[in-house]
Protein backbone atom coordinates (compact mmCIF):
# COMPACT_ATOMS: atom_id res chain seq x y z
CA UNK A 1 0.00 0.00 0.00
CA UNK A 2 1.42 3.38 -1.04
CA UNK A 3 0.96 6.17 1.55
CA UNK A 4 1.72 9.87 1.11
CA UNK A 5 2.48 11.86 4.32
CA UNK A 6 1.98 15.61 3.98
CA UNK A 7 3.13 17.95 6.79
CA UNK A 8 5.25 21.11 6.88
CA UNK A 9 6.94 19.93 10.09
CA UNK A 10 9.83 17.54 9.35
CA UNK A 11 9.67 15.97 12.83
CA UNK A 12 5.97 15.16 12.42
CA UNK A 13 6.66 13.57 9.02
CA UNK A 14 9.51 11.51 10.53
CA UNK A 15 7.37 10.27 13.41
CA UNK A 16 4.44 9.34 11.14
CA UNK A 17 6.63 7.49 8.61
CA UNK A 18 8.43 5.64 11.41
CA UNK A 19 5.08 4.66 12.92
CA UNK A 20 3.87 3.40 9.52
CA UNK A 21 7.00 1.38 8.86
CA UNK A 22 6.63 -0.34 12.25
CA UNK A 23 3.19 -1.50 11.08
CA UNK A 24 4.58 -2.86 7.82
CA UNK A 25 3.73 0.08 5.53
CA UNK A 26 7.10 0.49 3.81
CA UNK A 27 5.96 2.16 0.58
CA UNK A 28 5.73 5.68 2.02
CA UNK A 29 6.51 9.13 0.64
CA UNK A 30 6.57 12.57 2.20
CA UNK A 31 5.78 16.13 1.11
CA UNK A 32 6.66 19.30 3.03
CA UNK A 33 3.84 21.44 1.62
CA UNK A 34 0.64 21.31 -0.42
CA UNK A 35 2.21 22.08 -3.79
CA UNK A 36 4.70 19.24 -3.47
CA UNK A 37 1.89 16.94 -2.29
CA UNK A 38 -0.21 17.56 -5.39
CA UNK A 39 2.79 17.00 -7.69
CA UNK A 40 3.75 13.75 -5.93
CA UNK A 41 0.16 12.51 -5.92
CA UNK A 42 -0.11 13.01 -9.68
CA UNK A 43 3.11 11.12 -10.26
CA UNK A 44 3.02 8.39 -7.60
CA UNK A 45 -0.77 7.79 -7.35
CA UNK A 46 -0.93 6.95 -3.62
CA UNK A 47 -3.51 4.63 -2.08
CA UNK A 48 -3.95 6.80 1.04
CA UNK A 49 -2.97 10.32 2.15
CA UNK A 50 -2.17 11.50 5.69
CA UNK A 51 -2.68 15.25 5.48
CA UNK A 52 -1.88 18.14 7.83
CA UNK A 53 -4.35 21.03 7.88
CA UNK A 54 -2.22 24.12 8.48
CA UNK A 55 0.57 24.47 5.90
CA UNK A 56 2.24 27.27 3.92
CA UNK A 57 1.60 27.89 0.19
CA UNK A 58 -1.46 25.57 0.14
CA UNK A 59 -3.37 24.35 3.20
CA UNK A 60 -4.77 20.86 3.72
CA UNK A 61 -8.31 21.81 2.72
CA UNK A 62 -7.12 23.02 -0.70
CA UNK A 63 -4.95 19.93 -1.19
CA UNK A 64 -7.81 17.57 -0.33
CA UNK A 65 -10.15 19.25 -2.83
CA UNK A 66 -7.57 18.97 -5.64
CA UNK A 67 -6.65 15.35 -4.88
CA UNK A 68 -10.29 14.25 -4.90
CA UNK A 69 -10.77 15.77 -8.34
CA UNK A 70 -7.63 14.06 -9.65
CA UNK A 71 -8.70 10.58 -8.53
CA UNK A 72 -12.07 10.66 -10.28
CA UNK A 73 -14.38 7.76 -9.46
CA UNK A 74 -11.80 5.70 -7.57
CA UNK A 75 -11.92 6.24 -3.81
CA UNK A 76 -8.78 7.91 -2.42
CA UNK A 77 -8.92 7.99 1.42
CA UNK A 78 -7.65 11.25 2.95
CA UNK A 79 -7.09 11.22 6.69
CA UNK A 80 -6.48 14.63 8.25
CA UNK A 81 -3.84 14.76 10.99
CA UNK A 82 -4.93 17.76 13.01
CA UNK A 83 -4.44 19.42 16.38
CA UNK A 84 -7.83 21.13 16.22
CA UNK A 85 -10.75 19.37 17.82
CA UNK A 86 -13.67 21.77 17.55
CA UNK A 87 -16.67 20.56 15.55
CA UNK A 88 -16.59 23.44 13.05
CA UNK A 89 -12.96 22.76 12.08
CA UNK A 90 -13.52 19.03 11.79
CA UNK A 91 -16.61 19.59 9.66
CA UNK A 92 -14.59 21.84 7.35
CA UNK A 93 -12.05 19.04 6.89
CA UNK A 94 -14.76 16.63 5.80
CA UNK A 95 -16.39 19.19 3.51
CA UNK A 96 -13.05 19.77 1.76
CA UNK A 97 -12.85 16.10 0.81
CA UNK A 98 -11.42 14.45 3.89
CA UNK A 99 -12.69 11.00 4.80
CA UNK A 100 -11.47 10.80 8.37
CA UNK A 101 -9.23 12.51 10.91
CA UNK A 102 -6.78 11.65 13.67
CA UNK A 103 -5.95 14.08 16.45
CA UNK A 104 -2.41 15.07 17.40
CA UNK A 105 -0.54 13.60 19.17
CA UNK A 106 -1.20 10.57 16.97
CA UNK A 107 -2.24 7.33 18.63
CA UNK A 108 -0.56 4.49 16.70
CA UNK A 109 -3.33 1.95 17.35
CA UNK A 110 -6.12 4.29 16.22
CA UNK A 111 -4.19 5.40 13.12
CA UNK A 112 -3.43 1.82 12.09
CA UNK A 113 -7.05 0.75 12.52
CA UNK A 114 -8.32 3.62 10.41
CA UNK A 115 -5.75 2.96 7.69
CA UNK A 116 -6.85 -0.68 7.45
CA UNK A 117 -10.55 0.25 7.20
CA UNK A 118 -9.96 2.80 4.45
CA UNK A 119 -7.54 0.49 2.64
CA UNK A 120 -10.28 -2.14 2.29
CA UNK A 121 -12.66 0.49 0.92
CA UNK A 122 -9.98 1.69 -1.50
CA UNK A 123 -9.42 -1.87 -2.74
CA UNK A 124 -13.15 -2.45 -3.27
CA UNK A 125 -13.39 0.87 -5.14
CA UNK A 126 -10.54 -0.07 -7.48
CA UNK A 127 -12.09 -3.47 -8.19
CA UNK A 128 -15.47 -1.89 -8.90
CA UNK A 129 -13.88 0.69 -11.21
CA UNK A 130 -12.04 -2.03 -13.14
CA UNK A 131 -15.19 -4.11 -13.45
CA UNK A 132 -17.15 -1.08 -14.65
CA UNK A 133 -14.41 -0.34 -17.17
CA UNK A 134 -14.46 -3.87 -18.52
CA UNK A 135 -18.25 -3.84 -18.61
CA UNK A 136 -18.23 -0.54 -20.51
CA UNK A 137 -15.88 -1.83 -23.19
CA UNK A 138 -17.68 -5.14 -23.36
CA UNK A 139 -20.96 -3.31 -23.92
CA UNK A 140 -19.39 -1.07 -26.56
CA UNK A 141 -17.80 -4.03 -28.30
CA UNK A 142 -21.03 -6.01 -28.15
CA UNK A 143 -23.02 -3.06 -29.45
CA UNK A 144 -20.64 -2.62 -32.36
CA UNK A 145 -20.75 -6.32 -33.19
CA UNK A 146 -24.55 -6.28 -33.01
CA UNK A 147 -24.70 -3.37 -35.43
CA UNK A 148 -22.51 -5.24 -37.89
CA UNK A 149 -24.58 -8.40 -37.53
CA UNK A 150 -27.83 -6.43 -37.87
CA UNK A 151 -26.49 -4.84 -41.04
CA UNK A 152 -25.49 -8.20 -42.50
CA UNK A 153 -28.86 -9.73 -41.64
CA UNK A 154 -30.80 -6.76 -42.98
CA UNK A 155 -29.12 -7.05 -46.37
CA UNK A 156 -28.72 -10.81 -46.58
CA UNK A 157 -32.37 -11.42 -45.74
CA UNK A 158 -33.94 -8.46 -47.51
CA UNK A 159 -36.97 -9.10 -49.73
CA UNK A 160 -36.95 -7.90 -53.32
CA UNK A 161 -39.21 -4.83 -53.37
CA UNK A 162 -40.63 -5.90 -56.73
CA UNK A 163 -42.73 -8.46 -54.83
CA UNK A 164 -44.47 -5.97 -52.58
CA UNK A 165 -47.33 -5.41 -55.02
CA UNK A 166 -48.21 -9.09 -54.79
CA UNK A 167 -47.30 -9.81 -51.17
CA UNK A 168 -48.43 -8.02 -48.04
CA UNK A 169 -46.02 -9.01 -45.28
CA UNK A 170 -44.53 -8.02 -41.95
CA UNK A 171 -41.71 -9.38 -39.80
CA UNK A 172 -42.17 -8.23 -36.21
CA UNK A 173 -39.35 -9.52 -33.96
CA UNK A 174 -39.64 -9.73 -30.18
CA UNK A 175 -35.97 -8.69 -29.85
CA UNK A 176 -33.22 -7.15 -32.03
CA UNK A 177 -32.81 -10.34 -34.00
CA UNK A 178 -35.61 -12.24 -35.64
CA UNK A 179 -36.02 -15.98 -35.20
CA UNK A 180 -38.70 -15.84 -37.86
CA UNK A 181 -37.72 -15.76 -41.52
CA UNK A 182 -39.42 -14.57 -44.68
CA UNK A 183 -37.83 -14.92 -48.14
CA UNK A 184 -39.21 -14.31 -51.62
CA UNK A 185 -37.62 -14.84 -55.00
CA UNK A 186 -38.52 -14.93 -58.68
CA UNK A 187 -38.74 -18.21 -60.53
CA UNK A 188 -36.99 -18.52 -63.93
CA UNK A 189 -40.33 -19.68 -65.36
CA UNK A 190 -41.97 -16.36 -64.55
CA UNK A 191 -43.57 -17.29 -61.26
CA UNK A 192 -42.30 -16.83 -57.74
CA UNK A 193 -41.36 -18.62 -54.54
CA UNK A 194 -41.66 -17.56 -50.93
CA UNK A 195 -40.66 -19.15 -47.64
CA UNK A 196 -41.93 -18.36 -44.16
CA UNK A 197 -40.25 -20.06 -41.23
CA UNK A 198 -39.61 -20.01 -37.52
CA UNK A 199 -36.44 -21.18 -35.78
CA UNK A 200 -36.60 -22.54 -32.26
CA UNK A 201 -36.73 -19.63 -29.81
CA UNK A 202 -36.01 -16.05 -30.80
CA UNK A 203 -33.14 -13.55 -30.73
CA UNK A 204 -29.60 -13.86 -32.11
CA UNK A 205 -29.13 -17.58 -31.44
CA UNK A 206 -32.25 -18.48 -33.41
CA UNK A 207 -31.43 -16.02 -36.20
CA UNK A 208 -28.01 -17.52 -37.00
CA UNK A 209 -29.51 -20.31 -39.11
CA UNK A 210 -31.25 -17.77 -41.32
CA UNK A 211 -28.13 -17.06 -43.39
CA UNK A 212 -27.53 -20.59 -44.76
CA UNK A 213 -31.29 -21.02 -45.34
CA UNK A 214 -31.43 -17.75 -47.27
CA UNK A 215 -28.42 -18.66 -49.39
CA UNK A 216 -29.79 -22.10 -50.24
CA UNK A 217 -33.27 -20.74 -50.98
CA UNK A 218 -32.04 -17.97 -53.29
CA UNK A 219 -29.70 -20.31 -55.16
CA UNK A 220 -32.37 -22.95 -55.73
CA UNK A 221 -34.97 -20.33 -56.70
CA UNK A 222 -32.75 -19.03 -59.47
CA UNK A 223 -32.37 -22.57 -60.75
CA UNK A 224 -36.13 -23.15 -60.66
CA UNK A 225 -35.92 -26.26 -58.47
CA UNK A 226 -39.02 -27.96 -57.10
CA UNK A 227 -40.30 -27.49 -53.56
CA UNK A 228 -39.35 -31.09 -52.85
CA UNK A 229 -35.72 -30.41 -53.76
CA UNK A 230 -35.73 -27.17 -51.75
CA UNK A 231 -37.10 -28.83 -48.64
CA UNK A 232 -34.66 -31.72 -48.88
CA UNK A 233 -31.64 -29.45 -49.42
CA UNK A 234 -32.50 -27.03 -46.60
CA UNK A 235 -33.22 -29.94 -44.26
CA UNK A 236 -29.82 -31.51 -44.96
CA UNK A 237 -28.06 -28.15 -44.55
CA UNK A 238 -29.65 -27.48 -41.17
CA UNK A 239 -29.13 -31.06 -40.05
CA UNK A 240 -25.39 -30.50 -40.34
CA UNK A 241 -25.35 -27.00 -38.80
CA UNK A 242 -27.92 -26.84 -36.01
CA UNK A 243 -27.50 -28.31 -32.51
CA UNK A 244 -29.75 -31.20 -31.55
CA UNK A 245 -32.18 -29.01 -29.60
CA UNK A 246 -32.78 -26.57 -32.45
CA UNK A 247 -34.91 -26.89 -35.59
CA UNK A 248 -36.66 -24.82 -38.24
CA UNK A 249 -40.42 -24.94 -38.87
CA UNK A 250 -41.10 -23.72 -42.41
CA UNK A 251 -43.65 -23.46 -45.19
CA UNK A 252 -42.35 -23.15 -48.75
CA UNK A 253 -44.72 -21.92 -51.47
CA UNK A 254 -44.36 -21.84 -55.24
CA UNK A 255 -46.75 -19.74 -57.35
CA UNK A 256 -46.72 -20.41 -61.08
CA UNK A 257 -46.65 -17.72 -63.75
CA UNK A 258 -50.46 -17.53 -63.98
CA UNK A 259 -50.68 -16.30 -60.38
CA UNK A 260 -53.37 -18.92 -59.72
CA UNK A 261 -51.65 -22.25 -59.08
CA UNK A 262 -49.82 -22.77 -55.79
CA UNK A 263 -47.73 -25.65 -54.47
CA UNK A 264 -47.11 -25.84 -50.71
CA UNK A 265 -44.71 -27.78 -48.49
CA UNK A 266 -45.54 -27.28 -44.79
CA UNK A 267 -43.29 -28.65 -42.08
CA UNK A 268 -44.23 -27.63 -38.55
CA UNK A 269 -45.86 -24.27 -39.34
CA UNK A 270 -49.42 -23.23 -38.39
CA UNK A 271 -52.14 -23.82 -40.98
CA UNK A 272 -51.85 -21.77 -44.15
CA UNK A 273 -55.31 -20.37 -44.86
CA UNK A 274 -56.97 -20.01 -48.27
CA UNK A 275 -59.52 -17.24 -48.26
CA UNK A 276 -61.96 -16.45 -51.09
CA UNK A 277 -62.92 -13.01 -52.36
CA UNK A 278 -65.73 -12.77 -49.78
CA UNK A 279 -63.41 -13.48 -46.86
CA UNK A 280 -64.53 -17.08 -46.29
CA UNK A 281 -61.88 -19.60 -45.20
CA UNK A 282 -62.02 -22.23 -47.96
CA UNK A 283 -59.13 -24.51 -47.03
CA UNK A 284 -56.55 -25.06 -44.33
CA UNK A 285 -53.16 -26.25 -45.59
CA UNK A 286 -52.04 -28.09 -42.47
CA UNK A 287 -48.54 -29.20 -41.60
CA UNK A 288 -47.93 -32.71 -43.00
CA UNK A 289 -44.22 -32.92 -42.26
CA UNK A 290 -41.65 -32.58 -39.49
CA UNK A 291 -39.75 -29.33 -39.10
CA UNK A 292 -36.48 -28.96 -40.99
CA UNK A 293 -33.19 -29.98 -39.38
CA UNK A 294 -34.54 -33.02 -37.49
CA UNK A 295 -34.84 -36.06 -39.80
CA UNK A 296 -32.11 -37.80 -41.75
CA UNK A 297 -32.43 -37.91 -45.54
CA UNK A 298 -33.81 -41.47 -45.54
CA UNK A 299 -36.60 -40.47 -43.12
CA UNK A 300 -37.46 -37.11 -44.67
CA UNK A 301 -40.73 -36.65 -46.57
CA UNK A 302 -40.97 -33.93 -49.20
CA UNK A 303 -44.32 -34.39 -50.96
CA UNK A 304 -46.32 -31.21 -51.61
CA UNK A 305 -49.92 -30.03 -51.95
CA UNK A 306 -51.31 -28.20 -54.98
CA UNK A 307 -54.28 -25.84 -55.08
CA UNK A 308 -55.90 -23.81 -57.83
CA UNK A 309 -56.86 -20.27 -56.83
CA UNK A 310 -59.11 -17.70 -58.45
CA UNK A 311 -58.07 -14.11 -58.93
CA UNK A 312 -58.93 -12.31 -55.71
CA UNK A 313 -58.41 -15.38 -53.50
CA UNK A 314 -55.83 -14.96 -50.75
CA UNK A 315 -53.23 -17.24 -49.19
CA UNK A 316 -52.50 -16.25 -45.58
CA UNK A 317 -49.40 -17.60 -43.80
CA UNK A 318 -48.14 -16.74 -40.31
CA UNK A 319 -45.75 -17.93 -37.62
CA UNK A 320 -46.89 -19.41 -34.31
CA UNK A 321 -45.95 -16.14 -32.57
CA UNK A 322 -49.43 -14.81 -33.33
CA UNK A 323 -51.30 -18.07 -32.70
CA UNK A 324 -49.74 -18.37 -29.24
CA UNK A 325 -50.46 -14.83 -28.10
CA UNK A 326 -51.72 -14.71 -24.50
CA UNK A 327 -53.72 -11.81 -23.08
CA UNK A 328 -53.90 -10.59 -19.50
CA UNK A 329 -56.26 -13.43 -18.61
CA UNK A 330 -53.80 -16.06 -19.90
CA UNK A 331 -56.18 -16.85 -22.78
CA UNK A 332 -54.35 -18.00 -25.92
CA UNK A 333 -55.54 -16.57 -29.25
CA UNK A 334 -55.18 -19.93 -31.03
CA UNK A 335 -56.13 -20.92 -34.58
CA UNK A 336 -59.80 -20.05 -34.01
CA UNK A 337 -58.88 -16.54 -32.89
CA UNK A 338 -56.86 -15.67 -35.99
CA UNK A 339 -59.53 -17.21 -38.24
CA UNK A 340 -62.21 -15.09 -36.58
CA UNK A 341 -60.15 -11.98 -37.40
CA UNK A 342 -59.92 -13.05 -41.05
CA UNK A 343 -63.44 -14.40 -41.65
CA UNK A 344 -65.58 -12.00 -43.61
CA UNK A 345 -62.61 -9.64 -43.97
CA UNK A 346 -61.29 -10.13 -47.53
CA UNK A 347 -59.37 -6.86 -47.47
CA UNK A 348 -57.80 -7.01 -44.01
CA UNK A 349 -54.13 -6.03 -44.20
CA UNK A 350 -51.14 -7.40 -42.34
CA UNK A 351 -50.80 -4.15 -40.38
CA UNK A 352 -54.44 -4.37 -39.32
CA UNK A 353 -53.82 -7.91 -38.05
CA UNK A 354 -50.75 -6.67 -36.12
CA UNK A 355 -52.96 -3.94 -34.65
CA UNK A 356 -55.50 -6.54 -33.50
CA UNK A 357 -52.65 -8.55 -31.94
CA UNK A 358 -51.41 -5.50 -30.04
CA UNK A 359 -54.93 -4.78 -28.80
CA UNK A 360 -55.35 -8.43 -27.76
CA UNK A 361 -52.14 -8.34 -25.70
CA UNK A 362 -53.03 -5.16 -23.86
CA UNK A 363 -50.27 -4.36 -21.39
CA UNK A 364 -48.66 -7.81 -21.74
CA UNK A 365 -45.23 -7.83 -23.39
CA UNK A 366 -45.00 -10.07 -26.43
CA UNK A 367 -42.64 -13.05 -25.99
CA UNK A 368 -42.22 -14.37 -29.54
CA UNK A 369 -41.56 -13.13 -33.06
CA UNK A 370 -44.51 -12.60 -35.40
CA UNK A 371 -44.42 -12.92 -39.18
CA UNK A 372 -47.46 -12.65 -41.46
CA UNK A 373 -47.57 -13.01 -45.26
CA UNK A 374 -50.62 -12.55 -47.50
CA UNK A 375 -50.56 -13.36 -51.22
CA UNK A 376 -53.49 -12.18 -53.32
CA UNK A 377 -54.01 -14.16 -56.51
CA UNK A 378 -53.72 -11.83 -59.49
CA UNK A 379 -52.03 -11.65 -62.91
CA UNK A 380 -48.42 -10.58 -62.60
CA UNK A 381 -45.64 -9.80 -64.96
CA UNK A 382 -42.77 -12.30 -65.20
CA UNK A 383 -40.11 -11.41 -62.68
CA UNK A 384 -36.42 -11.82 -63.19
CA UNK A 385 -34.13 -12.37 -60.24
CA UNK A 386 -31.34 -10.18 -61.44
CA UNK A 387 -29.68 -6.93 -60.48
CA UNK A 388 -28.58 -4.62 -63.27
CA UNK A 389 -25.47 -2.56 -62.60
CA UNK A 390 -25.50 1.05 -63.75
CA UNK A 391 -24.12 1.79 -67.23
CA UNK A 392 -23.19 5.37 -66.30
CA UNK A 393 -19.76 6.22 -64.82
CA UNK A 394 -20.24 7.79 -61.40
CA UNK A 395 -17.82 9.29 -58.87
CA UNK A 396 -18.73 9.76 -55.22
CA UNK A 397 -16.59 11.79 -52.79
CA UNK A 398 -17.12 12.08 -49.03
CA UNK A 399 -14.92 14.45 -47.04
CA UNK A 400 -15.08 14.23 -43.24
CA UNK A 401 -13.64 16.71 -40.74
CA UNK A 402 -13.07 16.09 -37.02
CA UNK A 403 -16.68 16.80 -36.04
CA UNK A 404 -18.07 14.46 -38.73
CA UNK A 405 -15.61 11.74 -37.69
CA UNK A 406 -16.77 11.94 -34.07
CA UNK A 407 -20.41 12.06 -35.11
CA UNK A 408 -20.87 8.79 -37.00
CA UNK A 409 -19.37 5.93 -39.01
CA UNK A 410 -20.02 6.69 -42.71
CA UNK A 411 -19.46 3.15 -44.01
CA UNK A 412 -23.05 1.89 -43.85
CA UNK A 413 -24.44 4.93 -45.66
CA UNK A 414 -21.75 4.82 -48.34
CA UNK A 415 -22.22 1.10 -49.02
CA UNK A 416 -25.98 1.52 -49.28
CA UNK A 417 -25.57 4.36 -51.78
CA UNK A 418 -23.19 2.36 -53.97
CA UNK A 419 -25.22 -0.85 -53.93
CA UNK A 420 -28.63 0.75 -54.36
CA UNK A 421 -27.75 3.58 -56.73
CA UNK A 422 -25.16 1.75 -58.78
CA UNK A 423 -26.77 -1.69 -58.63
CA UNK A 424 -23.63 -3.26 -57.15
CA UNK A 425 -25.52 -5.81 -55.03
CA UNK A 426 -23.21 -8.62 -56.09
CA UNK A 427 -20.32 -7.20 -54.03
CA UNK A 428 -22.37 -5.69 -51.20
CA UNK A 429 -21.01 -7.90 -48.41
CA UNK A 430 -17.37 -7.71 -49.59
CA UNK A 431 -17.65 -3.95 -50.05
CA UNK A 432 -18.97 -3.45 -46.51
CA UNK A 433 -16.20 -5.57 -44.97
CA UNK A 434 -13.41 -3.88 -46.94
CA UNK A 435 -14.62 -0.32 -46.35
CA UNK A 436 -15.13 -0.98 -42.62
CA UNK A 437 -11.57 -2.28 -42.26
CA UNK A 438 -9.94 0.49 -44.28
CA UNK A 439 -11.92 3.29 -42.65
CA UNK A 440 -11.07 2.04 -39.16
CA UNK A 441 -7.39 1.77 -40.17
CA UNK A 442 -7.44 5.36 -41.44
CA UNK A 443 -9.12 6.57 -38.25
CA UNK A 444 -7.28 4.53 -35.64
CA UNK A 445 -3.78 4.21 -37.10
CA UNK A 446 -3.72 7.32 -39.27
CA UNK A 447 -5.68 10.07 -37.53
CA UNK A 448 -5.53 8.80 -33.92
CA UNK A 449 -2.05 7.23 -34.26
CA UNK A 450 -2.94 4.10 -32.30
CA UNK A 451 -0.58 1.13 -32.27
CA UNK A 452 -2.30 -2.25 -32.74
CA UNK A 453 0.56 -3.94 -30.88
CA UNK A 454 -1.07 -2.64 -27.71
CA UNK A 455 -3.73 -5.36 -28.12
CA UNK A 456 -1.15 -8.09 -27.51
CA UNK A 457 -0.98 -7.58 -23.74
CA UNK A 458 -3.41 -9.21 -21.33
CA UNK A 459 -5.39 -6.03 -20.81
CA UNK A 460 -4.45 -4.61 -24.17
CA UNK A 461 -7.88 -4.82 -25.75
CA UNK A 462 -9.47 -2.60 -23.12
CA UNK A 463 -6.48 -0.27 -23.02
CA UNK A 464 -6.55 0.11 -26.81
CA UNK A 465 -10.21 1.07 -27.00
CA UNK A 466 -9.96 3.27 -23.92
CA UNK A 467 -7.20 5.20 -25.61
CA UNK A 468 -9.23 5.26 -28.85
CA UNK A 469 -12.24 6.84 -27.12
CA UNK A 470 -10.01 9.29 -25.23
CA UNK A 471 -8.24 10.49 -28.37
CA UNK A 472 -11.45 10.64 -30.36
CA UNK A 473 -13.19 12.76 -27.72
CA UNK A 474 -10.50 15.49 -27.88
CA UNK A 475 -10.00 15.37 -31.65
CA UNK A 476 -10.18 18.91 -33.06
CA UNK A 477 -8.38 18.76 -36.40
CA UNK A 478 -8.53 15.82 -38.81
CA UNK A 479 -9.65 14.83 -42.27
CA UNK A 480 -10.65 11.58 -43.96
CA UNK A 481 -11.60 11.59 -47.65
CA UNK A 482 -13.34 8.59 -49.24
CA UNK A 483 -13.82 8.53 -53.00
CA UNK A 484 -15.48 5.81 -55.09
CA UNK A 485 -15.16 5.82 -58.87
CA UNK A 486 -17.34 3.42 -60.82
CA UNK A 487 -16.19 2.52 -64.37
CA UNK A 488 -18.95 0.58 -66.20
CA UNK A 489 -16.85 0.06 -69.35
CA UNK A 490 -14.01 -1.49 -67.35
CA UNK A 491 -16.47 -3.11 -64.92
CA UNK A 492 -14.51 -1.87 -61.93
CA UNK A 493 -15.12 0.08 -58.75
CA UNK A 494 -12.06 2.01 -57.54
CA UNK A 495 -12.05 3.24 -53.95
CA UNK A 496 -9.51 5.62 -52.40
CA UNK A 497 -9.26 6.57 -48.72
CA UNK A 498 -6.99 9.43 -47.62
CA UNK A 499 -6.38 10.47 -44.03
CA UNK A 500 -4.58 13.45 -42.52
CA UNK A 501 -2.55 11.41 -40.04
CA UNK A 502 1.19 10.80 -39.92
CA UNK A 503 0.90 7.42 -41.61
CA UNK A 504 1.46 3.94 -40.22
CA UNK A 505 3.56 0.86 -40.84
CA UNK A 506 1.46 -0.86 -43.46
CA UNK A 507 4.08 -2.75 -45.42
CA UNK A 508 4.60 -5.62 -42.96
CA UNK A 509 0.82 -5.97 -42.58
CA UNK A 510 0.48 -6.70 -46.28
CA UNK A 511 2.39 -9.94 -45.61
CA UNK A 512 -0.07 -12.82 -45.11
CA UNK A 513 2.20 -14.22 -42.38
CA UNK A 514 0.69 -11.66 -40.05
CA UNK A 515 -2.60 -13.54 -39.89
CA UNK A 516 -1.35 -15.48 -36.89
CA UNK A 517 -0.93 -12.31 -34.86
CA UNK A 518 -3.60 -10.64 -32.80
CA UNK A 519 -3.53 -7.73 -35.20
CA UNK A 520 -2.85 -7.13 -38.88
CA UNK A 521 -5.38 -9.70 -40.11
CA UNK A 522 -7.72 -7.04 -41.46
CA UNK A 523 -5.47 -6.04 -44.34
CA UNK A 524 -5.01 -9.68 -45.32
CA UNK A 525 -8.80 -9.99 -45.44
CA UNK A 526 -9.01 -6.86 -47.61
CA UNK A 527 -6.52 -8.41 -50.04
CA UNK A 528 -8.61 -11.58 -50.27
CA UNK A 529 -11.92 -9.78 -50.88
CA UNK A 530 -10.73 -7.18 -53.39
CA UNK A 531 -8.80 -7.44 -56.64
CA UNK A 532 -5.98 -5.07 -55.67
CA UNK A 533 -4.82 -3.10 -52.63
CA UNK A 534 -2.17 -0.37 -52.90
CA UNK A 535 -0.83 1.90 -50.16
CA UNK A 536 0.91 5.20 -50.79
CA UNK A 537 1.97 8.41 -49.10
CA UNK A 538 3.45 6.62 -46.07
CA UNK A 539 0.22 4.73 -45.50
CA UNK A 540 -2.05 7.80 -45.59
CA UNK A 541 -3.55 6.77 -48.91
CA UNK A 542 -4.97 3.38 -49.84
CA UNK A 543 -6.46 2.36 -53.19
CA UNK A 544 -8.71 -0.67 -53.58
CA UNK A 545 -10.19 -2.03 -56.80
CA UNK A 546 -13.17 -4.35 -57.19
CA UNK A 547 -14.01 -6.08 -60.45
CA UNK A 548 -17.77 -6.21 -60.98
Amino acid sequence: MRILVVDDDAINRFLLINMLEQQGYLDTFEAEDGLVAVELAQRLKPDLVLLDVVMPKMDGHQVATILKKLTGDIYLPIIFITAVDDEESLAKCLEAGGDDFVSKPVNKVILTAKIRVHARTRLLSKKAAEQNKQLYFYQNSTEREHKIVEHIFANALSVDKSFTQYLDYCLNPASNFNGDLFLASASPTGGMYFLIGDFTGHGLASAIGALPVSQAFQTMSRKGLSLMEMAETINQTLLMLLPDDMFFAAAIVEINNTGKQIDVWNGGMPNLLLQDASGKIMKRLVSRHMSLGILEANEFESDTERYEMKFGDRLVAFSDGIVELENQNKDMLGDDGIENWLSGQPDISVQEIIGKATEYLGSIKRKDDITIVIFTSQPFEPMVHKYMASKIPIKIIIELDAEHIKLADPVVDLVNVMTNQLGLHSIHSDLFTVLSELYNNALEHGVLELDSALKQSEDGFFAYYALREEKLSVLTSARIIISAHYHPDEKTLAIRIIDSGTGFKHKHMLNLDNVEKSYGRGISLVKELSDSVTYGNNGNTVDVVFKI
